[in-house]
């Protein structure tokens, strides 16, 4: 039970503990010398003093009702108090304890509390604070030391702040009762008039609350007519329905026995088509492994002629007899399937271990990117300074998976595409081949090995000189992109020299009697074999036939080592490595709108701690291969058209957008083609395990940011400033990215920041290649 009294509570305590009452008369400088002794006690002593002397347990903090006052200050803040404190329990009222010194005053210092700004005023309003009969309940703590001394009261409190409630806010299990003088009664019937305007006000409220529960019931009650209504209308029509879905049903049956039947009947006909024509391809099969038995016997038969003439190798021969099995994959070890049952997805965890056993370290982050790239069978432009392990991740990349790499310097003096597949000697009548181009042969002899050329130093010759023509080939992703290298021309002189050399030959043979499997040293010792050879070849008597022979020889060997085109095979990726600085060459437009860039940082900025967290993740995850590790090419990725352009995409939206806001103006080309090969990447990300918002930021990094090389100080195309619209590009950037979670040192958001940043010291010039 609350009881309301006007009895009030004070206790005096002394400066020293052990002092059992005040002494009159104590000076001013006593007075102060004592509250500063108080003062100087802890907090929790001061709290405890004043709990004991309130009737408040230790452990409970001070909790007392009283009336809010409010003084407005015209030219300052308004200040709040609660005052005339009383015990929320025994209704007693509360005053704070007094100094030694200070006993001998007339009245009482009233109990006030400061209320402080924030929620404890809010919860009261200031229109109810200026009436000054609102009170409420609130817990309160020791004020800051300054205002105890201020006020020279070292118990001096503050309402805290949130725990303000009005005293319309009393539990329902309070009981008000009254005791004590006219005031308690002024307070108890101000508290009575609330509860009777509150109780009246919950009767109405009840009141309304039935009526409106009673019209609820009546529209509830017409509603259930209505619906019942209703539901035996579509009950009837329901049973209509299936009345008239059952005839029907009872007719689709019929007719479905009638299909049967002649299903039936057309697949017994489908079955002697299918029997006659198994027998067709049998007798077909049959018929062409008759002819390539003939085919490898006049090949062979030719072939011996070749040999036995010195014209050929054996081993040139063998390669012109077709192989119908097709090569073998040779390889031993686990294969992609067995090791992580095909998941593309953890294949980058497991690439990291195998090439952290080596000594190498990279992050998953940047080998999911690799990872990406190689699925989508782009060339990839490997980019950052020398020793960042640009060239070293395609070689161990390559061999982790059972592939093999080949690396090919590029040499400053490259100039056009003779230089990187090589040219037709006319004089030697001979091709001239290329570590590049042997590279492809040497792919194309085993199709089931997964084949990495890296053109090393890519840019010290202009990439656009030697490697156009390239470029342009690698746009068809429909077919394998056909290598020309010399005109046809060629081979049919060749092939026409070659058969009146063996028509001669052989009628030379008969003509002397000499067996046909005669060799030419043979031949050349036999005079009139010789003779014969000299007269119907046309050849002078000091002509020698050895040299005709070595012309011969030189030519159809070239044509068999060579031929005049080759396809691009489908294991194959091709890389190049990029180092910027004043001895190479910027990569130009064209080849930046056909290649992704993937750039590396200084390996001594990593964060290697990171890196081998994850590797121990790794090797204490996965259980360890016990074999070397091998992928088939399609398992890498297959060559294939990009996706097509869709508008709905939301990835396709927000590089459309950049494109026409940012990139256009600024003169950077960013057209339909980078924006389906952005798609291709990020379906080759999501098939690596990236999230879609990094692989989005990743086609920022490959496909955009490098083309960004420009005066910042010219005014864009719309007019405006060219550093305005980086600098919104890479606001819009970051409310993109916002919630990503993407690395804030390596995402396309900083690689943006940073070039801006670079370009005031460099008389504004924009370059993605600036260090």
């Amino acid at each position: 039970m609350i009881i309301i009294n006007t009895q009030h509570r004070e206790i005096s305590v002394p400066g020293d503990r052990n002092a059992d009452a005040a002494l009159p008369g104590v000076s001013g400088t006593e007075r102060g010398s004592e509250l500063e002794t108080v003062l100087a006690r802890t907090r929790a002593d001061l709290l405890h003093e004043l709990k004991s002397a309130w009737g408040v347990g230790r452990a409970e903090p001070i909790r007392v009702i009283g009336r809010i006052r409010l003084i407005q200050v015209s030219n300052g803040p308004d200040l709040w108090f609660l005052n005339d404190f009383e015990h929320p329990e025994t209704g007693v009222g509360l005053m704070y304890p007094t100094l030694s010194g200070a006993s001998g005053r007339k009245e009482l210092e009233r109990s006030s509390a400061y209320i402080p700004p924030g929620p404890s005023r809010q919860v009261i309003g200031q229109r109810f604070a200026a009436t000054g009969e609102q009170w409420a309940i609130a817990e309160l703590d020791l004020a800051a030391i300054s205002e105890r001394r201020k006020h020279r009261n070292p118990w001096r409190l503050d309402v805290r702040s949130g725990t303000l409630r009005p005293l319309a806010d009393l539990p329902a299990e309070w009981r008000v009762g009254v005791s004590g003088s006219e005031t308690a009664r002024r307070i108890a019937a101000l508290a009575r008039h609330q509860i009777e305007d509150h109780v009246r006000r919950l009767v109405l409220q009840e009141d309304e609350e039935l009526a409106r529960r009673n019209a609820d019931n009546v529209e509830a009650l017409g509603r259930l007519h209505a619906e019942r209504r209703q539901v035996e209308e579509d009950a009837l029509l329901a049973r209509a329905e299936i009345e008239a879905d059952l005839i029907r049903h009872r007719h689709n049956a019929d007719e479905a026995e009638r299909t049967a039947t002649d299903l039936q009947a057309r697949l017994g006909i489908e079955k002697q088509r299918f029997a006659a024509y198994k027998s067709t391809v049998e007798q077909e099969k049959q018929l062409m492994e008759i002819t390539y038995r003939r085919l490898t016997d006049l090949l062979t038969e030719k072939g011996n002629r070749l040999i036995a003439l010195g014209l050929a190798d054996a081993e040139d021969v063998a390669a012109l007899v077709p192989d119908i099995a097709g090569s073998e994959d040779e390889r031993s070890g686990i294969s992609f399937m067995e090791a992580v049952a095909g998941d593309y997805a953890r294949l980058a965890p497991l690439l990291q271990n195998r090439l952290a056993d080596g000594g190498l370290l990279y992050s998953q982050a940047q080998l999911r990117d690799f990872l990406a790239l190689l699925r989508t069978r782009d060339l990839v432009v490997l980019a950052g300074d020398s020793g960042s392990g640009k060239t070293s991740l395609v070689r161990e990349a390559a061999v982790a998976i059972g592939g093999v790499c080949t690396v090919i310097p590029v040499k400053p003096n490259w100039t056009g595409p003779e230089d990187l597949i090589g040219y037709y000697n006319p004089i030697e009548r001979s091709y001239q081949a290329t570590p590049f181009l042997l590279a492809l042969q040497a792919a194309a002899r085993s199709p089931h090995v997964p084949h990495f050329i890296c053109l090393d130093e890519m840019n010290l010759a202009r990439v656009e000189h030697y490697f156009a023509d390239f470029l342009s080939l690698l746009e068809n992703r429909s077919t394998s992109p056909e290598i020309h290298l010399y005109t046809a021309d060629e081979e049919r002189h060749v092939v026409v020299e070659q058969g009146i050399f063996l028509g001669v030959e052989a009628e030379a043979r008969r003509r002397s009697g000499l067996a046909d499997t005669a060799t030419l040293e043979e031949i050349l010792r036999h005079d009139q074999a010789n003779a014969e050879l000299h007269r119907l070849g046309g050849l002078a008597d000091n002509e020698s036939v050895l040299v005709h022979h070595a012309r011969l020889r030189r030519s159809l060997t070239a044509q068999l080592r060579m031929p005049t085109s080759l396809a691009l095979p489908g294991n194959v990726w091709i890389f190049g490595a990029v180092n910027m600085d004043d001895t190479t060459h910027q990569l130009s437009p064209k080849v930046l709108d056909r290649v992704q860039v993937l750039r590396f940082r200084n390996p001594m900025l990593a964060d290697w701690d990171a890196i081998e967290r994850e590797v121990q993740e790794v090797s204490a995850s996965m259980t360890p291969l016990n074999g070397p590790l091998w992928m088939l090419p399609h398992e890498l990725g297959s060559r294939t058209e990009y996706p097509a352009f869709d508008r709905s995409d939301v990835n396709v939206a927000f590089l459309s957008q950049i494109a026409r806001q940012y990139l256009d103006p600024l003169g950077v080309e960013f057209g339909l083609r980078a924006v389906r090969q952005s798609q291709g990447y990020i379906d080759a990300a999501t098939a690596a395990g990236i999230s879609a918002d990094e692989a989005l930021d990743n086609v920022i990094k490959h496909k955009i940011l490098p083309k960004l090389a420009f005066d910042s100080a010219r005014l864009a195309a719309n007019g405006r400033s060219r550093r305005e619209l980086l600098m919104e590009l890479s606001a819009e950037l970051g409310k993109r990215f916002e919630n990503a979670g993407l690395d804030p040192e390596t995402s396309s958001v900083a690689d943006l920041e940073r070039m801006i940043k670079l370009a005031e010291g460099n008389n504004g010039i924009i370059n993605y290649w600036l260090r």
